[in-house]
C-alpha cells in the first residue's frame, strides 16, 4: 500500500558548462584598433569568443602585453564571462 506522503526522489538537473567565453576590457583612452575601429573609454567586450575561460584569459594576457607599452596602460582586463553574462 502506497502512502500519499512518500517522498519521491528529486529529479537531477544538470546545467551544462558555458560553451562560449568572451573577454571584457576597461579602455582608458580613445584607441584605433584594427579589428574594432575606434573605441572610446569605458568597458568593452572583445571581438573574439573562446571555448574555455582559461583560453580566454590567456588570450587577454597576450593581447594586453602587445597593446600596452611598458609602464603605461591603455587597457586593462576586466574578466572573461560566459556568453549571455557581461561585466558590470
Amino acid at each position: 500500500m502506497a502512502v500519499m506522503l512518500d517522498l519521491l526522489a528529486k529529479p537531477k538537473t544538470h546545467t551544462p558548462p558555458p560553451k562560449i567565453w568572451r573577454n571584457y576590457y576597461h579602455v582608458y583612452r580613445v584607441l584605433s584598433l584594427y579589428r574594432l575601429g575606434t573605441i572610446f573609454p569605458g568597458l568593452h567586450a572583445g571581438p573574439s569568443d573562446f571555448p574555455t575561460k582559461e583560453i580566454a584569459e590567456e588570450h587577454a594576457k597576450l593581447f594586453l602585453s602587445a597593446i600596452n607599452p611598458p609602464g603605461r596602460h591603455f587597457m586593462d582586463f576586466a574578466g572573461a564571462y560566459p556568453e549571455g553574462d557581461a561585466a558590470n
